[in-house]
């Protein structure tokens, strides 16, 4: 989709490679520390595959939390483990033959355990046993889990065992060097500080392409001398560069140091503006699902729908047609820098992006409005519908 001013969106650099950047066993032993992952699955089905889950956390440094050992307590049991969910980082489900069976709730322990964790927000990663006799409510289970997760399969134990510590690893990977763009260049930062006036961007790039786009900035480079928008973790900033530091390392990659000077960013008035009835971030809302999911906006009939006209935060995505492996998080990173580069949210509240089918995924996404006055309570938006991605 083309922007306002109906020019194609900017080719984007991105470092492909980065994704297989493994970090090193003592930076995920850091990572690890303190961290918790709540193991769910019926437990009297599948006893071996939740020692073998407990056994791959441990061996890179995170607690296994398993109901088993939580022992005697006064409180309801569902409230009890569900508290456990609470306080855990990340959830380890493991899916079998059988459903469990249904609490007050309606649903199984293991299921309740699951949209728990997904309420609060933990990191989610789910497999399922090998089988061609699960019970029908097990299926349907699985079926609403791949929406937007990919669930593998395993046969044994073991299996299960080396896949959930692979997975750890690539968690303790994306958080450990989160995806990043600065102007239409994508890569993954070691570290970023930022003081409030000046950010600090530290980057291994095994892309040629990214080095050099990242080195062309120097004395001006960047947009031709002006400001762009640096953004990262769901928060962006207008910036100018100010000093690009290049180290070439023995392993064929880059160390590139930034130096990046906040910028006041300029609103948009149209952004600002109520049109038949609709506030600011009731259009940024209409925007977006006509952006997104080719829904008609509501301006239209009026021939006003230009004025929440918003461009498709994943044109430049799909253009640059990467693999499925790093699709969600540049999804993520693209989605914020469309709302929260351009002032129309305060920051990303929810993001899922589900397994393509034919092309089609389906994608959650919420956002917390901008606060225009002090004493304004900010309102929570979300959209719902399936994107081509």
């Amino acid at each position: 989709m083309r922007n306002r001013s109906g020019a194609e969106p900017e080719a984007l650099v991105i470092d492909r490679a980065a994704a297989a950047e493994i970090p090193s066993q003592d930076a995920v032993r850091e990572w690890a520390h303190g961290r918790r992952a709540f193991v769910s699955s019926v437990m009297s089905e599948l006893p071996a595959e939740r020692r073998a889950a407990a056994e791959a956390a441990r061996a890179i440094g995170v607690v296994p939390v398993m109901f088993e050992q939580f022992g005697g307590r006064d409180a309801d049991p569902e409230d009890a483990y569900l508290s456990e969910v609470e306080t855990s980082d990340i959830y380890l489900g493991i899916l079998g033959r059988r459903y469990g069976k249904p609490l007050p709730s309606r649903f199984s322990a293991t299921h309740a355990e699951y949209l728990h964790a997904e309420k609060r927000g933990l990191r989610l990663a789910v497999w399922c046993l090998r089988a061609n006799d699960r019970e029908g409510h097990e299926e349907s289970f699985l079926s609403e889990i791949r929406t937007f997760h990919v669930v593998p399969e395993f046969a044994t134990p073991d299996d299960l065992r080396a896949q959930i510590e692979d997975r750890l690893k690539a968690i303790a990977a994306e958080d450990l060097a989160p995806w990043c763009k600065l102007g239409n260049v994508v890569f993954r930062a070691t570290e970023v500080s930022d003081d409030g006036s000046r950010l600090r961007v530290v980057a291994r790039v095994r892309s040629d392409d990214v080095a050099h786009a990242l080195e062309a900035m120097r004395g001006g480079g960047f947009n031709h001398g002006g400001e762009g928008r640096f953004t990262w973790s769901g928060r962006s900033r207008m910036v100018r560069v100010t000093s690009v530091d290049t180290t070439t390392t023995s392993a064929r990659s880059r160390i590139v140091r930034l130096g990046l000077e906040t910028r006041e960013a300029g609103r948009d008035a149209m952004m600002e503006m109520s049109v038949s009835g609709l506030g600011p971030d009731d259009l940024t809302e209409a925007g977006l699902r006509t952006a997104l999911f080719g829904t008609r906006h509501p301006l239209a009939d009026q021939h006003l729908g230009f004025m929440g006209e918003i461009p498709d935060s994943f044109a430049a995505l799909r253009a640059a047609r990467v693999s499925d492996e790093i699709t969600r998080p540049l999804a993520e990173l693209m989605f914020a820098d469309a709302l929260v580069g351009s002032g129309r949210a305060a920051r990303i509240t929810q993001f899922r992006l589900g397994a393509a089918v034919r092309g089609v995924r389906r994608l959650v996404a919420g956002w917390q409005a901008p606060r225009r006055y002090s004493n304004e309570r900010p309102s929570e938006r979300q959209i719902e519908g399936d994107v081509r991605l």
